[in-house]
């Protein structure tokens, strides 16, 4: 079964950054979705399948928002969109990949 590498590390980069700028800014809410990122990293290396819905739904919704700051001229939110979009693109992948895996099973069943 595929792995979410991808995914996983690319959530702790987003963690990450957003406790740099938790740091720089003394922001408790860069700290709280920070550290959200990374305890979201960590659900899906366990391939929790709560974690990686909450992770999709995350990765969406930050995309969006990402979006909306790079069309009002914030160029550096190009970095966040394209963060976003390949953890989103990753698990996508992923649900494709276990939802061929599950149907095959229940093809085989039915034999």
């Amino acid at each position: 079964m595929k792995r979410l590498t991808l995914a996983t590390y690319l959530l702790f980069l987003n963690g990450f950054l957003l406790l740099y700028y938790a740091y720089s800014f003394g922001s408790v809410v860069y700290l709280v979705f920070g550290l959200l990122s990374m305890a979201l990293a960590y659900g899906l290396t366990q391939e929790s399948r709560t974690a990686i819905k909450i992770a999709l739904i995350y990765a969406a919704i930050e995309f969006f928002f990402a979006l909306l700051f790079l069309i009002a001229g914030n160029i550096w939110s190009v970095v966040d969109a394209a963060v976003s979009f390949f953890i989103l693109h990753d698990i996508l992948g992923y649900i494709q990949e276990v939802a061929g895996e599950e149907s095959e099973k229940v093809e085989k069943e039915k034999v």
